[in-house]
């Protein structure tokens, strides 16, 4: 029968979150402009909430955000890449990078668009993937089984979960 263990709880996410909006504010502090690409609903969620500390931390910055539904369709929403300079730089932001492939599509389009800056943000990453991905902001490492998932649980916004599926 399969188990949940609890990874991470919600004081636990909001604080790495934190520290993720520091750790991109720290790496972007010349941009002007900064784009958020959100991939799915927990992404978006993350997203969010990097927006909003964001926006605190560098006041002077135009942040836009927009999300992609990498699961359906392929349909944007929010602020488009096309709405978007090219020069500008790029976080895609998602919960947990697992394989790799769904990021990897994204980022494929985005390069298409013509980004020049493009870095990854992860609440949580797998160390084990099967596209060539690098995650440059992350929350969480986890050396895990192929057999084990991490799962981002947003459900309750008051009650954020990370854990391990076995």
């Amino acid at each position: 029968m399969p188990s949940k263990t609890i990874i991470k709880t919600h004081g636990e996410i909001k604080r790495m979150l934190q520290r993720l909006s520091y750790e991109i504010a720290e790496s972007l502090f010349t941009a002007e402009e900064i784009y958020l690409v959100a991939l799915n609903d927990r992404g978006l969620s993350i997203a969010n909430e990097l927006n909003h500390d964001l926006s605190r931390i560098l006041p002077n910055c135009t942040i836009s955000l927009g999300n992609i539904d990498v699961i359906g369709d392929f349909t944007w929403s929010g602020v488009a890449p096309s709405q978007v300079s090219s020069n500008i730089p790029v976080v895609v932001i998602d919960d947990v990078i697992h394989s790799g492939s769904t990021v990897m599509k994204v980022l494929v389009s985005l390069y298409d668009y013509g980004f020049k800056t493009i870095r990854t943000a992860f609440l949580a990453e797998r160390n084990h993937r099967n596209y060539p991905i690098s995650a440059d902001f992350i929350g969480v490492s986890l050396a895990t089984t192929l057999q084990e998932h991490v799962f981002f649980d947003n459900s309750d916004p008051g009650d954020l979960k990370l854990y391990l599926d076995n």
